[in-house]
């Protein structure tokens, strides 16, 4: 008997996140799934689709097309980053056009999981985050969505805190994906992309480097000036060259680490234009130390063996979370006077993230690859979730809600 061409495709799974945005630890969580899940065709899905114009990011699909569009899929993964929330989201520009402001949050992960529940295929949860608590008149349709999951795992004890899943639900709690970048990019890989930056801001190949991260929240009381004053004192006597580096240009990141630099007395580099994800790793990976606001910033240094510190104002649970995974506690600072203090002791003392920490990704991507395997599993809950969500929509629309589809007459 022939062999269908159609079985000898690879599995074709949706992986939704913010993949529209210029964002460095959300653009390289596809890249790190390609990696892992080889042989399967991963295809990035956000709310608008839009280009981020690096060229070594995966291009995506808008989350309506994954929602109501044709085409095979096998399996849907959702995450990572700090996305397992109902919150609308009118503060980002990107999403004003067709009321997605108000559902972009919770589509990429409700909306993945009723996509799921109809297309009658699996899905699995890539350690996403959960920034804050439910309502408790949501936690019917969220406790459902877990119980769908073929494979639940969240990055932290804090988001499985305020994740609150029902007693009998698996929920793993597994370190952030990030952490793998080493595996996807060596740190020899990323010698010729920083010694490109290099040329093209005009600098030299001989110097020691600080890579230095920023974000409007942590500066706090200390202010712009303080921040490059601190900065300047800082480089010179551990004979550093600072390079501010923009990792979340959706956060404004370049912006300010622009007016930082305009305050520098001391030689630095200003990356507040990266021409690709591959260049701002590269920073992480060749520099002699970390500071910074930026999680997944921190997380790409201790990848490389680079000593890291992370500035955790305000002090989310996904810092602790991520050095309680590392053991590395030392590693995390209240605010950018004490983040400086300590990576005076920490310099030149490089520490590897630990055996363990990078065993638990292998298991982690091991359950997801084996979730995608079995289509029938979980489809029982999938069905209960898809009845939780039609008896949520009932309640909030009314009776007309479920007939809407029928009575609304589109184009003839």
């Amino acid at each position: 008997m022939a062999v269908s061409k159609q079985s000898e495709l690879p599995r074709r799974i949706f992986m939704s996140g913010m993949f529209d945005m210029r964002n460095f630890g959300d653009l390289m969580f596809p890249l790190i799934a390609r990696q892992r899940l080889a042989g399967m065709d991963i295809v990035p899905v956000s709310p608008t689709g839009n280009c981020t114009g690096f060229a070594d990011a995966l291009p995506s699909i808008p989350l309506s097309q994954m929602m109501t569009g044709g085409g095979t899929a096998h399996g849907i993964l959702i995450g990572g980053g700090y996305m397992i929330h109902g919150h609308k989201m009118h503060f980002l520009e990107e999403y004003a056009s067709g009321g997605l402001r108000d559902y972009a949050g919770p589509g990429l992960w409700l909306g993945a999981t009723l996509t799921a529940a109809v297309r009658d295929i699996p899905i699995a949860w890539n350690a996403p985050g959960v920034p804050h608590p439910f309502a408790s008149s949501h936690h019917p349709l969220v406790d459902a969505a877990v119980c769908a999951a073929d494979y639940c795992s969240v990055r932290d004890k804090g988001s499985l805190e305020l994740l609150a899943p029902p007693i009998d639900a698996k929920v793993r709690v597994v370190p952030d994906p990030v952490a793998g970048i080493a595996q996807f990019w060596s740190r020899h890989a990323l010698e010729a992309p920083f010694k490109n930056l290099l040329a093209r801001k005009g600098s030299w190949g001989d110097a020691r480097y600080l890579a230095l991260h920023f974000r409007n929240r942590s500066l706090a009381k200390l202010g712009v000036p303080a921040a490059a004053t601190a900065i300047d004192l800082f480089s010179k006597a551990q004979g550093l060259v600072p390079i501010l580096v923009a990792v979340g240009q959706t956060h404004d990141d370049d912006v300010l680490a622009r007016e930082i630099a305009s305050h520098l007395t001391a030689p630095h580099i200003l990356l507040d234009d990266p021409v690709s994800l591959m260049e701002i790793a590269a920073v992480f990976a060749q520099s002699s130390l970390y500071i910074g606001a930026s999680l997944h910033g921190y997380i790409a240094a201790a990848a490389y063996d680079v000593p890291a510190v992370l500035v955790a104002l305000p002090s989310y649970r996904k810092f602790q979370g991520f050095v309680d995974h590392s053991g590395r506690g030392e590693d995390l600072a209240k605010d950018w006077p004490h983040a400086f203090a300590i990576a005076g002791q920490r310099a030149n003392r490089p520490t590897a993230l630990p055996d363990h920490l990078l065993g638990a990704l292998d298991r982690h991507w091991r359950r997801i690859e084996q979730a995608f395997s079995d289509l029938t599993q979980r489809r029982n809950q999938r069905l209960s979730f898809l009845q939780q969500w039609l008896r949520r929509g009932a309640e909030i629309g009314g009776d007309a809600w479920p007939h809407l589809p029928f009575t609304q007459r589109g184009a003839e």
